[in-house]
């Protein structure tokens, strides 16, 4: 496989049966699926701009991650906006970046905006599921249930932090099982300028999936910046926002950012499991060609 397919750019994601109130309010810009990449996992990437209301829970056969990132890296935790979600019979308040972690089976939905003072981003993916799917559903759990479902800040059990660059990284968040037991690991960063160095050449026991995403809602393809980053010995240079799905086994980076024109928001995934390393320490984060 040629590197280049483990990318996916910006598509726009058409589905005839959504809510119209919430097409109006958001612009989905960037989606992955199974059917465009063998084995990938589902994945959609939108930009919110306006309130909306949506009605009734659903729930999904596949463990669901849904990230809300304000849209200003020199205010990152602030969503400047109030989302409200329901999980079985527990209303989530979110003003502030997070992901949300939804187990299979559980019944969630009734997702709404009473404000958005700013754009907000989002990416919601079915963890082992290739393609999306739901059904209707109805909250039968007691109050409390899944009232911790939320994580917010970069604040891994373990404490350990990636190495960088002064000034590169503004940590968003991090998730994994020893935060919410049988969550996966993700974790989500702003890149804030170039780099020359990067994450030494790795790879995982579990599928992954990795995100660039440019900071202009207005122009959410255009990812403003050129991030370079290797798979399987080869080096792929991207300039529109994308989804990367990683096969485990398959070594991959540095991820290299030789040009920035605004800030980018970078995040990533595995399918199962902790964050661990294969041929590298979890550490080395300045590596650099000689």
């Amino acid at each position: 496989m040629s590197a280049a397919q483990y990318f996916h750019l910006a598509k726009k994601e058409d589905n005839p049966e959504a809510n119209a109130a919430r097409e109006e309010a958001r612009n989905r810009f960037l989606r992955m699926r199974g059917g465009d990449q063998g084995g990938a996992v589902w994945g959609g990437a939108s930009w919110y701009r306006k309130p909306f209301r949506d009605k009734g829970l659903i729930r999904h056969k596949a463990d669901k991650l849904i990230f809300f990132i304000g849209s200003d890296p020199k205010d990152p935790e602030n969503l400047r906006a109030e989302f409200k979600l329901r999980i079985e019979n527990d209303l989530l308040t979110l003003t502030h970046t997070c992901v949300v972690f939804v187990p299979a089976g559980v019944a969630h939905g009734e997702l709404s905006a009473d404000r958005v003072d700013a754009p907000v981003f989002c990416y919601s993916s079915l963890i082992g599921a290739g393609d999306y799917g739901e059904e209707a559903a109805e909250a039968t759990a007691p109050a409390g249930s899944y009232a911790g479902q939320v994580v917010e800040r970069y604040e891994p059990v373990d404490g350990k932090l990636p190495g960088a660059p002064e000034g590169f990284l503004t940590l968003l968040l991090w998730l994994d099982g020893k935060k919410l037991p049988g969550a996966p690991y993700v974790e989500a960063v702003w890149f804030n300028q170039t780099n020359d160095t990067g994450p030494a050449p790795h790879a995982h026991e579990f599928d992954e999936f990795i995100g660039f995403i440019g900071s202009d809602p207005a122009h959410p393809e255009e990812l403003n910046a050129e991030v370079k980053f290797h798979i399987d010995g080869d080096a792929v240079t991207v300039t529109k926002s994308c989804l990367v799905f990683i096969p485990r086994g398959v070594t991959h980076s540095p991820i290299l950012v030789p040009r920035m024109e605004r800030p980018i928001i970078h995040f990533s995934g595995g399918v199962g499991g902790d964050y661990k390393r294969v041929g590298s320490d979890k550490d080395a984060n300045e590596f650099k060609f000689e």
